[in-house]
């Protein structure tokens, strides 16, 4: 059985999206057709993971893996650049790149370079950059009516407590602090996560 590794990338982090999800799908549907020997997943914008893709070329090279599998084709990268430069270096070492979503393959069966597929991809590639870009300027605008109606961005006015106020309601964690009890202590004692005696320790010092 020929060898494959499955690649799961998303912009954003594990709480607004899970790349596991990529993962399984790809390994439910190729696992009976490939011997899948290695996962990457990983959080990176698509127009910044060249060092990540050079990566997975090195890996996939030096270990004779013959197919890389993707859930679609702009988590290969979001510039047309990038994603037919990362195809072609694929197909000049025999490596075939599976696109899910379009069922395409970059080989044919004679590991010859699938023409259709590369003028798909050049396609589906484009597309995927515009639909970003249009995103952007979606975000771009909503921002700018925002700020001309009055509003005001990133965090508001008075939202946080001044440091004075914070050091008075937590007098209690102070108290253990000075002592020179653990964290793990302090938060036994008064019932407060480590993140906010690590919060009261930090302004002690400031």
């Amino acid at each position: 059985m020929e060898t494959a590794i499955i690649i799961s990338r998303c912009s954003t982090n594990e709480n607004k999206q899970d790349v596991t999800r990529q993962t399984i799908d790809l390994s439910k549907k190729y696992s009976s057709n490939f011997e899948i020997v290695k996962v990457f997943e990983y959080y990176k914008s698509g127009r910044k993971n060249d060092i990540e893709l050079n990566e997975i070329l090195n890996y996939v090279i030096t270990n004779n893996i013959q197919h890389i599998l993707f859930t679609e084709v702009s988590r290969i990268a979001r510039r047309v650049i990038e994603i037919l430069v990362f195809v072609e270096n694929c197909t000049k070492h025999k490596i075939n790149v599976v696109i899910d979503n379009y069922n395409m393959q970059s080989l044919n069966s004679d590991k010859t370079e699938n023409m259709l597929t590369k003028t798909m991809l050049q396609i589906g590639a484009s597309f995927s950059e515009m639909e970003l870009k249009h995103t952007q300027s979606r975000l771009n605008s909503g921002r700018a009516k925002y700020i001309a109606s009055g509003g005001v961005l990133g965090r508001k006015p008075n939202s946080k407590q001044t440091k004075e106020k914070t050091l008075e309601k937590h007098k209690d964690v102070i108290k253990y602090i000075k002592q020179g009890q653990s964290i793990r202590t302090i938060m036994k004692l008064t019932d407060k996560s480590s993140g906010t005696i690590q919060k009261i320790k930090q302004l002690l010092v400031a």
